[in-house]
């Protein structure tokens, strides 16, 4: 047993040392774990512009449809948590490779589903399993570098996944607009098996069996109740989850958003997801750019006064201007920028919170942003949708709770927590637990 954790943690050795002299190497890993987290966006933006043509297909109502996305973040929250606590337990490469399998499967059922009914199950399935790529995708970059070094990756995957929300809507478009919605799905499982065997082959095991964790309902509860009610855990985590927010009210009312009130077509969502994501890709450049030149709580302020500007620019233009794309996409793509660049430094001073159980804590904090998510789908989406108006007050009003959730936090830890964080002695005394 021991010769084997020796064995495990010397490959793990060597692939870190590799990663450090091969450029190549490390950017093949880059663009594989990047392609991991594009899943679950296409798993979302895909299927967006056929709202129309499902709805009068199935037949459903616009409630169903909005259902459908609300049951496929329900599956992502509560099956997240599982996904990092089991690549804590056996490793990182077999869970990716699992959730690929599960997620092609669903998406299958989906592409066959011939009711409402049908689609909402197999959406489900669809969620419960999309995660994983992105949850412990996370855990692989904190396993394999560390410091300025860790958040460059980090950035480097966000600049390379922010592709998948551009090409998604519009490939989804061409899709209904030539085929039957059905193919939005044969296209998802066919992503995710063509993505389980590059993980397969390509993909190193990063977590050495001698610092896994045990895979027991016991342990499991200790490990997730250390983490959630520890203060500084629910502070991060709320932070760039309450800013995404603000952004994601636009990617789930997009077909209101674009069709409703720009009066464009299902082939032109492009105009919103374009300029979005290319304010977080220039974002995700600055922020690698920046890692170990300006402090990460610096990069935090900066990123929420660039949010503070696009809120106040949009709800100007919501008010006053007569509905105009560009004029109204452009503070999106501010937002988008600001809330970006806030998210690299977060996510590695989470990571570094919880050392002893990076799988876990990612998949903690994932599955808090995905119910988030949730309640905007359910909740939130429909009376906002219905001006634009309504979109801006929520772009506005949830930046600002980040915000004060920043200022307690540096008020309670100061500056110098930024990435401080407690250490394994986290698991036996939970100091700062709420």
């Amino acid at each position: 047993m021991e010769s084997s954790h020796q064995a495990s943690q010397a490959a793990v050795d060597a692939e870190k040392k590799a990663l450090t002299v091969d450029k190549r190497r490390k950017a093949k890993l880059t663009v594989l774990l990047a392609s991991l987290t594009m899943l679950g966006p296409f798993s979302i933006d895909t299927y967006l512009p056929a709202f129309p043509t499902m709805q009068a297909a199935l037949p459903a109502t616009e409630v169903q449809m909005q259902l459908s996305l609300t049951l496929y973040f329900v599956g992502f929250a509560l099956f997240t948590l599982f996904h990092g606590a089991v690549s804590d337990a056996i490793g990182r490469k077999p869970v990716i490779v699992g959730t690929l399998l599960m997620h092609a499967v669903g998406s299958i059922g989906c592409a066959l589903a011939g009711s409402i009914t049908g689609l909402l199950a197999f959406r489900l399935l669809q969620g419960m399993f999309a995660g994983a790529g992105f949850v412990v995708g996370r855990a692989v970059v904190r396993d394999l570098f560390d410091g300025p070094e860790a958040q460059r990756q980090l950035s480097r995957i966000q600049m390379l996944f922010a592709i998948a929300p551009i090409v998604a809507p519009i490939l989804g478009g061409w899709l209904v607009a030539h085929l039957h919605w059905s193919s939005i799905f044969w296209f998802l499982a066919s992503f995710a098996l063509t993505l389980a065997f590059w993980a397969k082959i390509s993909l190193p095991e990063s977590h050495p069996k001698s610092k896994r964790l045990p895979l027991s309902i016991g342990p499991l509860v200790k490990t997730y109740s250390s983490i959630f009610f520890n203060a500084r855990f629910q502070l991060l985590a709320a932070i760039p989850g309450i800013n995404f927010m603000g952004f994601f009210i636009y990617i789930a009312g997009a077909p209101a958003f674009v069709i409703n009130h720009m009066q464009l077509s299902t082939k032109d969502f492009w105009v919103l997801f374009v300029p979005g994501i290319a304010g977080i890709t220039l974002a995700a450049f600055l922020s690698g750019r920046m890692a170990g030149r300006i402090s990460m709580a610096k990069q935090i302020s900066i990123g929420f006064a660039v949010i503070a500007c696009a809120a106040v620019l949009n709800l100007i233009v919501s008010v006053w201007v007569t509905p105009n794309v560009w004029v109204h996409v452009f503070p999106f793509f501010v937002y988008a920028f600001g809330m970006a660049f806030i998210t690299p430094p977060i996510t590695v001073a989470l990571l570094d919170a919880f050392a002893w159980a990076r799988g876990s804590v990612s998949a903690l904090q994932s599955s808090c942003h995905v119910a988030m998510m949730a309640v905007v789908t359910a909740v939130i989406v429909a009376p906002a949708q219905k001006s634009l108006l309504g979109f801006a007050v929520v772009m506005a009003v949830t930046p600002a709770i980040g915000f004060a959730i920043w200022r307690t936090y540096l008020k309670i830890y100061g500056n110098g927590a930024m990435p401080g964080a407690p250490d394994a002695s986290a698991q036996v005394n939970n100091e700062g637990s709420l």
